[in-house]
């Protein structure tokens, strides 16, 4: 495989499957199984002979699942940073995967919707991302990919435990499902930790995009199942859904809020935001999550012509590192970055307007 983002990179030819979504709240879910292999050390106590070993075998069971759409292995010391920043942006992995080297490598297939990853934290971890806002039936596909993953692998187990994996906040289940909700208003009227309060006593914890609870980078919340142990996988599907749920009702109960009170402030807060996307010379991409989420919030509020939801969701993603450097075909040194995004965003910004202000 190529060793940067070039024509014949085969990240070029997966889908966006965040594209289908108009949600004005829930942009996408990611459901994820720990799995360990009987008879093996842990990933961090094997030696990268039984690594390589390991990843050989369970490398040809992925490429033979049915069901994938041109399923391919990327070997983890075969990538470059960049294309390791992309799968991290793209299936919206918490975890660092720059460190992953000799033993350890990906699966994934042209949907954009799967990712195995072999010998990272786990022996696998295999990942379904839902953007189409049916939990249930991305879980029986991963259950799927699951079994056909174990035709020739035991996966290590205790009846007292359930699946055991390296990391013990993972045994049980091993089953992780994240939600990512945009919540502008509930942030600015000051009713988000109230919402994330009451459904942590239901076992759902909540944090921004990088894991970090105190920094909601572009306004958008993670919530994911706390628990795995001694919980069921209809249970963990079921907790999430109705945070979801819940999470969605506040946060359009808070735009009503702010339409009925009609308060200048945050009709304020959108204009500065577009004329930071329309005028800036250049932009980290914290600055331009912060600001798309203001352009969002005003399309939803009716502020705002010239781009669609569809269009905008899209935004949070192609102004991330990774993706802008795939999108635009070049890999851009560092300090070049943020006046390539600004560039980048004043283009695609360039229709928009604000629809509140007087006419001249």
């Amino acid at each position: 495989m190529a060793n940067k983002n070039q024509p014949n990179d085969i990240l070029t030819t997966l889908k966006a499957p965040w594209e289908s979504n108009d949600h004005v709240v829930w942009l996408a879910s990611t459901i994820r199984l720990h799995r360990s292999i009987e008879k093996f050390k842990f990933p961090q106590k094997l030696d990268t002979e039984r690594k390589e070993y390991l990843c050989s075998l369970a490398f040809k069971d992925f490429l033979d699942i049915p069901g994938l759409s041109n399923p391919a292995i990327l070997r983890a010391e075969e990538m470059s940073p960049m294309q390791k920043e992309f799968l991290i942006e793209h299936f919206l992995i918490t975890e660092s995967l720059h460190e992953a080297n000799r033993g350890a490598g990906f699966g994934i297939d042209t949907t954009g919707e799967v990712i195995a990853l072999f010998n990272s934290r786990e022996h696998l971890q295999l990942q379904v991302t839902d953007c189409i806002g049916d939990l249930e039936k991305n879980w029986n596909r991963l259950m799927q990919i699951e079994e056909a993953m174990q035709k020739n692998n035991s996966f290590a187990f205790s009846r007292k435990f359930g699946f055991l994996t390296s990391d013990p906040t993972h045994c049980g289940t091993g089953l992780i499902i994240s939600a990512y909700l945009h919540v502008p208003a509930l942030i600015h009227t000051g009713g988000l930790l109230d919402c994330v309060e009451r459904e942590k006593s239901e076992g759902i914890i909540a944090s921004g995009l990088q894991g970090n609870p105190d920094e909601l980078i572009g306004d958008i919340l993670m919530v994911k199942n706390l628990y795995t142990l001694g919980v069921s996988e209809e249970t963990i599907i079921s907790s999430i859904r109705n945070a979801i749920l819940h999470i969605v009702i506040a946060e359009k109960g808070a735009r009503s809020q702010i339409k009925q009170q009609k308060k200048d402030s945050l009709k304020d807060a959108v204009s500065k935001a577009i004329g930071l996307l329309k005028f800036s010379f250049k932009l980290e991409a914290s600055e331009a999550l912060s600001a798309i989420s203001m352009l969002k919030l005003g399309i939803e509020m009716g502020w705002i012509s010239g781009m669609s939801v569809k269009e905008v969701n899209h935004l949070f993603f192609d102004c991330r590192r990774a993706h802008l450097s795939y999108l635009l075909g070049t890999s851009s040194p560092t300090e070049e970055i943020a006046t390539k995004r600004a560039d980048y965003l004043r283009r695609v910004t360039e229709a928009v307007t604000l629809d509140f202000l007087p006419k001249s």
